[in-house]
């Protein structure tokens, strides 16, 4: 209650605080509170461009010669380059998250051009299926989730529409400065452009108990959760650290947390926005403004009118919510400040009135009177004008007013030590190079706030938003960052590997018009990304352990999307169509009652891309949990990869597997008509590991068939049923078929089938 009723005060004062271009942090140069240690710490300085070293081996990029500037420091190379079938299992995996076809593996490796290479991963960039894979590693940044959290857990139908976006945005190459402004402030920045309004579905991705008794505490929450995740993924600096006292080891004042939260502080959230073209959305708001403001008087009285009764019926339900809460919600809608309209979205949700009760609670006075508004109101709403066009999204816009923030004792919510203004990290703010702006609101009717957050993140001199994409970008490539932590660049993470080649990637991305195609070209076409996984130089194995001089190329399980979808697309089950809300596979029998959802009836649909599962935050989908699949209450750098029995045992037992090795033979069978027992292990090596088998392979397995297929002919002879694969003619001998499932179930199992070298 006091830090509310400090707010309410504050409120009032927001305009002389505030003007239209105000100056929110002043240069702090000369009075840095850090020591010189500190404030020269490497994250915190702005970038230039390393003169790329002189080594003595060839290079193909300018990225081989940071590399082998320091494994020749070290007296070692660069391994050779992997086989070309290796290579396309790798670069497909990659970009796609899916394996490449037999017919696509022999293409090329049979393509002689010199750029053959290059032409590869410019057709898996060119694909759908990229935007699918990367989009992927964004969501796990941002937490994505289709539901809130907490105890009830409760559904956010239109969450899906900011997944779609993200994977239209990686497809289509939308440069990352622009990307990073749309989520931000698409609202303020680009209100014209419909896709720019769903990526402010990024403010919206905080968990959140849905019937929080103290809102006031839901609202603190939410801003605090957004500050630190706001931090995270684009400074790459752990400032949710700070919000109960200064950060503890790097140069973070409690001060900065709430500086930057300030910037949020006005943002309300919508389920439905106004879209069009600028003029046509600044010709409507001009005569929605003198409708609303002719009809003023009729509207409020019928306000006012209803509002007593729903007060009466819903007097239980009011009665936790203090004063502040419920005169937010007494409020029409249209005189809402930012801070009304926020203590209303959570509470409005908890105390539901119908038409009916309303009705039944109005006196016969009342009644009559009710009826003339509402015929003068249907009247007034002929002229009402029509906007552009509307879209139900989840999203975010700016409110009108400018709720103070306060610096909380403790991070306590109720606890407001003094009113802080909307500014940066003041380690940041110490450099000449790169000070800050002012706040200048684009366009009537936006504060400006996140809108001037956005462009100063998106300043091309900013020491750390190209640096910590860069790192994530080359984590999504090698399993590990330059930096190794991808959310923390402070003193808690050790230095970069390769501060340099950072630097450089840092400066070429964003002379590059900061586009993440071409900084995957740039990576992916180096030797060093080229490699083999096993070493060339046979002292690299102890020289270089760890693999932290990039000696090979570092050898990695799939993740577990790439597991599932890479099951689906071997079996010929994977469905590929796009978009959409999330999709509800099968689960695992005497699955938990409370949180298991009914699958979707379309056995086609759940047969779609794991990005499109209903993202639940209480409950992931099973298979994609048990491979380290990451908690969506929080960001994620990086995902565990960790080697549990559970894994294994869903692998082994897992319905879904067993269906998808019984539709794998099949497929074989088909392709295979005469059932050439050889013929169908060639095939199956070929399209589940990218290879063809060598003589002992093929006589294992066939000796491994062979066995199966007197074991199930001896259960079959006892009376015990045995599963057969759908779409197999029983022409077929059910013991061999059921052999020939069992080696495609074992192929699946395979380290070589789960892990790319």
């Amino acid at each position: 209650m006091q830090l509310i009723a400090a707010v309410t005060v504050l409120v009032s004062l927001s305009a002389l605080l505030f003007g239209p271009a105000t100056t929110f942090a002043e240069d702090t140069a000369e009075k840095s509170p850090f020591g010189a240690e500190e404030a020269a710490y490497w994250a915190f300085q702005p970038f230039t461009r390393p003169e790329v070293p002189s080594v003595k081996d060839s290079v193909r990029t300018p990225i081989d010669a940071f590399i082998l500037n320091q494994l020749q420091e070290n007296e070692l190379t660069l391994s050779d380059p992997a086989e070309r079938g290796v290579f396309i299992r790798r670069a497909t995996y990659d970009l796609w998250g899916l394996p490449p076809t037999p017919a696509e593996i022999d293409a090329f490796v049979h393509d002689e051009s010199p750029d053959a290479h290059e032409k590869l991963i410019d057709r898996l960039l060119a694909s759908p299926r990229y935007g699918e894979r990367w989009g992927r590693y964004w969501l796990d940044v941002v937490r994505f989730s289709e539901t809130a959290g907490f105890n009830a857990d409760t559904m956010r139908p239109l969450a899906y529409k900011y997944r779609d976006y993200v994977i239209r945005a990686w497809n289509d190459d939308i440069p990352y400065d622009r990307f990073v402004q749309a989520q931000l402030a698409g609202d303020e920045l680009f209100p014209n452009d419909p896709d720019a309004l769903i990526a402010t579905g990024f403010n919206r991705l905080w968990p959140d108990e849905s019937n929080a008794s103290n809102v006031e505490l839901a609202r603190q929450s939410m801003l605090n959760d957004m500050t630190g995740t706001v931090g995270a993924v684009f400074l790459g600096m752990s400032i949710g650290c700070a919000q109960c006292h200064d950060h503890k080891f790097d140069p973070i004042l409690q001060k900065d947390f709430y500086r930057l939260q300030a910037f949020f502080a006005p943002m309300i959230p919508v389920q439905r926005v106004t879209v069009g073209e600028k003029q046509a959305l600044a010709d409507y708001h001009t005569k929605l403004a003198k409708w609303e403001a002719d009809t003023a008087a009729v509207r409020k009285e019928l306000w006012e009118l209803e509002l007593s009764v729903r007060a009466k019926a819903t007097h239980g339900k009011r009665l936790k919510f203090p004063s502040i809460v419920l005169q937010a919600i007494d409020t029409p809608p249209w005189e809402r400040t930012s801070l009304q309209n926020q203590l209303a979205f959570w509470t409005e949700r908890q105390i539901k009135f119908n038409e009916k009760t309303l009705v039944k609670n109005l006196d016969e006075t009342q009644r009559l009177r009710r009826k003339e508004l509402e015929a003068q109101i249907k009247l007034l709403q002929k002229d009402r004008p029509t906007p552009p066009g509307k879209m139900d999204i989840m999203a975010t816009v700016d409110g009108a007013s400018m709720p103070a923030t306060a610096l909380l004792a403790g991070g306590t919510y109720n606890k407001p030590v003094e009113e802080v203004q909307p500014g940066f990290p003041t380690v940041l703010q110490t450099s000449k190079v790169f000070q800050p702006a002012k706040i200048t609101p684009p366009r009537d009717g936006t504060t400006g706030r996140r809108a001037t957050l956005a462009r100063w993140l998106t300043d091309s001199k900013h020491p750390l938003t190209s640096r910590v994409m860069v790192n994530r970008i080359w984590q999504g490539h090698f399993g590990r960052g330059i930096v190794a932590n991808a959310n923390d660049f402070g003193t808690q993470t050790a230095l970069p590997s390769h501060p340099e080649l950072l630097d450089w990637l840092a400066s070429e991305f964003v002379a590059q018009g900061w586009s993440i195609k071409d900084l995957h070209r740039l990576i992916m076409n180096s030797a060093v990304y080229r490699q083999s996984s096993r070493p060339t130089d046979p002292r690299a194995a102890e020289q270089d352990a760890d693999n932290e001089l990039y000696s090979r190329f570092p050898r990695r399980r799939l993740d577990a999307e790439a597991i599932r979808d890479g099951l689906l697309a071997v079996s010929g089950e994977l469905n590929l169509d796009m978009y959409g809300p999330g999709v509800k596979p099968d689960l695992p029998p005497n699955f938990s009652a409370r949180e298991a959802w009914k699958p979707s009836k379309d056995r086609a649909a759940r047969n779609r891309r794991s990005i499109y599962i209903l993202a639940k935050r209480n409950m992931p989908y099973p298979l994609l949990q048990a491979f380290d699949f990451p908690d969506m209450h929080e960001s994620c750098a990086k995902r565990q990869e960790t080697t549990i029995a559970p894994q294994a045992l869903s692998l082994l037992n897992s319905g879904l597997v067993l269906g998808l090795a019984e539709q794998f033979a099949a497929k074989l069978i088909h392709d295979q008509p005469q059932l050439d027992i050889n013929d169908c292990i060639t095939q199956a090596y070929q399209e589940a590991l990218g290879r063809t088998p060598n003589p002992d392979e093929v006589a294992a397995a066939a000796e491994f068939i062979a066995t199966q297929q007197a074991v199930i002919a001896a259960h079959r002879a006892a009376g015990h049923p045995s599963h057969f694969p759908a779409n197999v003619p029983y022409v077929y001998d059910a013991a061999l078929v059921g052999g020939l499932v069992d080696f495609c179930h074992a192929l699946f199992n395979s380290n070589e089938f789960l892990y790319i070298d």
